[in-house]
């Protein structure tokens, strides 16, 4: 912007130019000739002012405007490539730091697995009951099912950060979903309880497979942070009438836990973001579930938005269009 207007300016002799004659810049600094071009993003926004100045007049012509507007245009091409690079960086810093997360969280079940396999094994080849055989398995399915969770979740990033995130739709029972996904719930935290209140039926339309991530995901998330005693972790489903009296599905997951700070709240939905309490508190996770949560939720048409309850912990609400 020169002036006031995002225009090239030349000025030959201020003294003798009606328009300048009387500007600060002669009477201070003895400035008579000057030559700028706005500075110009490849996207068009302005960023600063290219110029050349001296306090003798000067005989400067179109063709020396020419020459400024290249070195112009040569500055916004290495802004350009300047923020680019930048972008690579934070982008691979973001990927080393999910390629930790997932290390890390991927060692503990993983641990697990291998240890509990070892048990199974050990007791079968010394011809043990299937009765005894089942606790080791149980442990088994739940262990794997934690690896392949995080491993979805790896993927969902790639494919978010690719632009190869999708959903396919076709009706679906939201209720049945729900019921599927407590009993999964069930199986991973079966020290807790979960309660349920839900119509009989509801449809809307969806991606069945993606719409049980986001229920599991909300489910797990509970129990993860909120201690068996403190309660059940509670499912409700309703209808609600949204703008032109469009029916839509109100998702509700209520705890009992550990809640979540208010300053935390507008964050929680971030990539890799964690409260503040769940890292004091050592709980471990991604950072990740929340944050695939969102984007299928919004793939959907639908809101995500969380809240603390009376009871100290978080209601998380998911909007779906029917």
């Amino acid at each position: 912007m020169v002036g006031g207007a995002v225009a090239p300016l030349l000025i030959n002799k201020a003294s003798a130019d009606p328009r300048f004659s009387a500007h600060p810049g002669l009477a201070l600094y003895g400035i008579e000739s000057y030559i700028a071009v706005p500075l110009n993003r490849l996207d068009g926004s302005y960023f600063g002012t290219l110029c050349a100045l001296d306090t003798e007049p000067a005989q400067l012509s179109e063709a020396d405007f020419d020459i400024l507007k290249l070195l112009a245009q040569l500055i916004a091409f290495e802004m350009e490539a300047d923020d680019q690079q930048r972008r690579r960086e934070a982008e691979f810093r973001a990927l080393e730091d999910i390629v930790a997360i997932a290390a890390h969280d991927l060692r503990q079940p993983l641990t697990a697995l291998y240890g509990r396999a070892q048990m199974v094994a050990r007791r079968a080849s010394r011809g043990g009951s299937a009765a005894d055989l089942v606790p080791g398995l149980e442990t088994l399915v739940v262990q794997t099912r934690r690896v392949v969770q995080l491993s979805e979740k790896l993927l969902d990033i790639a494919r978010i950060e690719t632009g190869d995130f999708s959903i396919d739709r076709e009706a679906l029972d939201i209720v049945a979903l729900a019921q599927q996904a407590i009993e999964d719930a069930q199986i991973q935290a079966p020290s807790h309880n979960f309660g349920f209140d839900a119509p009989a039926q509801l449809t809307i339309q969806g991606d069945v497979n993606r719409l049980t991530q986001v229920l599991r995901n909300l489910l797990d998330n509970a129990a993860k942070y909120t201690p068996a005693e403190q309660g059940p972790i509670q499912l409700q489903i309703a209808t609600m009438l949204a703008e032109a009296d469009r029916v839509t599905a109100h998702v509700q997951v209520s705890d009992a836990g550990i809640g979540v700070p208010a300053a935390d709240l507008p964050h929680l939905f971030e990539r890799n973001y964690r409260a503040l309490n769940a890292t004091t508190l050592g709980v471990s996770g991604s950072g990740l579930g929340l944050y695939i949560t969102k984007q299928i939720v919004e793939a959907h048409g639908g809101s995500i938005w969380a809240e603390q309850n009376q009871l100290g912990g978080l209601t998380l609400h998911v909007i779906l269009p029917q």
